[in-house]
């Protein structure tokens, strides 16, 4: 039918994020009065609804979950077929001399794109980071341009990088900095990369034919159900970061810590998020494409009345109790003049939680109905 092929083109998603963080009722997570990070924040992946935050706007050092933004460009260079996965990549000098984490690059080896690109997400490899940038742009400085236009697309006005890596080797107020709002919405983007979760679900593949070990440094993986990502970091000047991303049943959530005091709280403080978003939220929709709402009398129609429908469905995250309170406030005219078309837009419907609209969904027309001519509206008379 032409109505539910519109409807399924028409696929609405519901960012619920004003709603719980201004209804009463809602849950909430409390960290304590001193929480152990400086910033926080858990959403869900679809719709981004915001479930929790904590100084979520405040810019910090990413360290090295800056990769993500890294990863982000390259992975949407490979979706745009302007480079492949199978692309055998060079190791400059300069590449074979990056510190920190790394799987030791010399220069000269050739190595495939996607095991450089699994070196960075499992083991944070700095020189791989150098090398994949240095392939892609020509240069580092050119790659590093590259990353602040992504942000700058996905409006990241908090975001701004200055290497590749995310080792804070400049001057703070020259250094990188985002925020946990913008690392969640950089995650939001990669996820629609499959691949990357296959490689951040990973807690141990060889590298260099056997030679070399890529130890996951996500360490709660295997240990909290549906983890499978997604990255760490660590710098004095960023303390402990990790934005990690899990799924239960069909919703997924991201969380983001940074500035936790030690890895240990970071990954506690962690867990215990990412279990409270799921124990206390369900997603689901709170309308339906093609769902009968009423029908509408008609003037000079050849039926009576025609029914109709919604045009949308509405996905929203919330929790069972906020799920009971949704109203819905059907707007229709009291009467419509013949003809309708299947398909036309009649009414509207409102669907809003205590005070706060969360969606206006249009309502159509089930069936198109003709109009009666003159003489038939005559005999209905008689």
């Amino acid at each position: 039918m032409a109505w539910l092929r519109n409807a399924w083109r028409s696929w609405c998603v519901l960012s619920a994020t004003f709603a719980l963080a201004t209804t009463a009722g809602a849950a909430q997570y409390d960290p304590g009065e001193n929480p152990p990070f400086a910033t926080g924040l858990l959403i869900e992946a679809e719709t981004g609804a915001v479930l929790f935050e904590s100084s979520a706007d405040l810019q910090r050092s990413p360290a090295s979950t800056q990769k993500l933004l890294l990863l982000l460009v390259v992975m949407d260079a490979v979706a745009e077929s302007r480079y492949s996965l199978h692309d055998s990549v060079y190791t400059s000098a300069w590449a074979s001399r990056m510190g920190g984490s790394q799987v030791f690059l010399k220069q000269g080896e050739v190595f495939p794109l996607s095991e450089l690109m699994a070196a960075i997400v499992i083991s944070s490899a700095n020189d791989a980071c150098v090398a994949v940038a240095e392939h892609i742009s020509g240069s580092v400085d050119g790659f590093v341009a590259l990353m602040n236009t992504k942000a700058q697309q996905l409006g990241l006005d908090s975001t701004h990088v200055v290497n590749v890596h995310g080792l804070d080797d400049t001057p703070r107020a020259e250094g990188n900095h985002t925020t946990a709002r913008d690392l969640a919405m950089v995650t939001r983007a990669l996820l629609r990369h499959p691949q990357i979760l296959d490689w951040s679900s990973t807690r141990i593949r060889p590298f260099r034919n056997g030679e070399f070990t890529l130890y996951n440094t996500n360490r709660l993986l295997g240990r909290f159900r549906g983890l499978d990502g997604l990255k760490t970091g660590f710098t004095q000047r960023a303390g402990f970061n990790l934005v990690a991303t899990a799924r239960r049943q069909d919703m997924r959530l991201i969380s983001v810590i940074m500035g936790g005091r030690s890895n240990r709280q970071r990954d506690r403080e962690t867990s215990e998020l990412l279990s409270w978003g799921f124990n206390h939220f369900v997603k689901g929709p709170i309308a339906v494409a093609g769902e009968t709402i009423g029908s509408v009398p008609l003037d000079w129609g050849i039926t009576p009345k025609v029914s109709v429908i919604l045009a949308d469905t509405v996905i929203a995250v919330l929790t069972p109790e906020q799920r009971r309170r949704v109203k819905r406030d059907i707007e229709l005219p009291v009467l419509y003049e013949a003809p309708v078309t299947e398909g036309d837009s009649i009414g509207v419907l409102q669907l809003s939680l205590d005070d706060h609209l969360l969606a206006r969904v249009n309502l159509l027309a089930a069936a198109s109905v003709a109009r009666m001519s003159l003489w038939e509206k005559l005999m209905s008379y008689f």
